[in-house]
């Protein structure tokens, strides 16, 4: 196929290339894709539908939810639990906001009532926790009480006000 090794050598580095070249375009629009994510969330234009039939597809989600506005994305997730949800992103915010006010009509008899919530919840969630609710057997309750922890309603009302006055 090649007269020499350096015509072969030649095109290998072209198409190493051009698959570098490739690789970042994409990357690049993934990043692009993700910030345009990121935006709709922040100004509120994505829905969470939850609660969704094991049949429903994206077609059908979007049909429903478009006599609220143009969508721009529409996404079904099906689970094998059967915790089934979409996400709806709308053009408009005050699209989203009717349907997160008037989704429930779109529920036919045979199925349970849509769960409704602005998606992307996760972006307020971003700091690490700790789980203060823990069973370990090394967890002391005891240490975890203030010096007002063993006071009542009206002692701490007391306390809090005279540390008004001072």
């Amino acid at each position: 196929r090649y007269d020499s090794y350096e015509e072969y050598q030649h095109e290998r580095l072209k198409r190493e290339e051009y698959r570098r070249d490739y690789e970042k375009r994409e990357s690049e629009r993934a990043e692009q894709r993700e910030k345009q994510r990121q935006k709709a969330i922040e100004e509120r234009r994505v829905v969470y539908v939850g609660r969704l039939r094991s049949d429903c597809t994206r077609t059908e989600l979007k049909r429903r939810f478009e006599v609220f506005g143009e969508i721009e994305e529409c996404a079904v997730n099906l689970r094998d639990d059967g915790d089934n949800f979409g996400f709806i992103t709308y053009r408009y915010t005050c699209d989203a906001f009717a349907a997160l006010e008037n989704g429930h009509t779109l529920r036919r008899s045979d199925e349970p009532q849509f769960e409704l919530c602005f998606g992307g919840q996760k972006q307020f969630c971003k700091s690490h926790y700790a789980d203060l609710d823990s069973h370990s057997d090394d967890f002391d309750p005891a240490s975890t009480k203030s010096k007002y922890g063993s006071l009542d309603f009206d002692s701490l009302l007391r306390e809090a006000q005279r540390s008004l006055r001072r």
